[in-house]
């Protein structure tokens, strides 16, 4: 099987390519140009092409909500005219499962001017916050290029982090149980509200 995932929740680019879960090809770009005008052209050069696919996997966030609104609305269409499976995934819920580490985990992204976190424990999770400055039990999880922002009683940072290669190793772990993979119109991206 394979997967084609993207993610843009962030102003740089990145997909992959996993072929029977093993990641086979991931790219990474960061340009100044927007994300509608970036994805369609890059693809294009590279011979990606969609139908050449078996299903695809595309992250809902968090991140800047213009960019993913862009990158789930071409996957979704992709995945609904091509009639293939689908899978989203959460980029904090990815930090979580691949950074191996003790629980409570406490994986965190800023965005603008809010830090986005969610609280994993073995047997569950809190919804997706925005950090107020309260005292965090457990592992800050988190990019490199995030250091300043400190949450928990310990951090763990990676210096590279491919969203759209762990989420698409989540989305062949997901369709080797899901066959027929999530309904396209329930995908939406991730909006959490900043307090007023």
């Amino acid at each position: 099987m394979r997967i084609l995932s993207i993610d843009t929740s962030y102003s740089f680019l990145n997909f992959s390519i996993i072929k029977d879960g093993k990641v086979e090809f991931l790219h990474y770009i960061d340009s100044n140009k927007k994300t509608l005008e970036n994805m369609p052209k890059v693809l294009n050069d590279m011979c990606i092409r969609p139908e050449d696919f078996d299903a695809f996997a595309v992250s809902v966030g968090v991140g800047y909500l213009t960019s993913l609104r862009i990158g789930v609305t071409f996957v979704k269409t992709w995945a609904y005219t091509l009639k293939k499976p689908i899978v989203s995934f959460k980029n904090l819920d990815i930090l979580s499962e691949f950074t191996p580490v003790e629980y409570p985990k406490i994986p965190y992204l800023k965005v603008s001017n809010n830090i986005f976190y969610r609280i994993f424990e073995k047997d569950k999770e809190s919804e997706i916050m925005i950090y107020k400055g309260e005292k965090l039990k457990g592992i800050g999880i988190s990019l490199e290029m995030f250091k300043e922002i400190k949450l928990g009683e310990k951090q763990y940072f990676h210096p590279f982090f491919p969203f759209s290669a762990y989420g698409g190793i989540y989305a062949y772990r997901f369709l080797e149980k899901n066959p027929e993979g999530e309904n396209v119109f329930n995908i939406e991206p991730v909006y959490v509200k900043p307090p007023v």
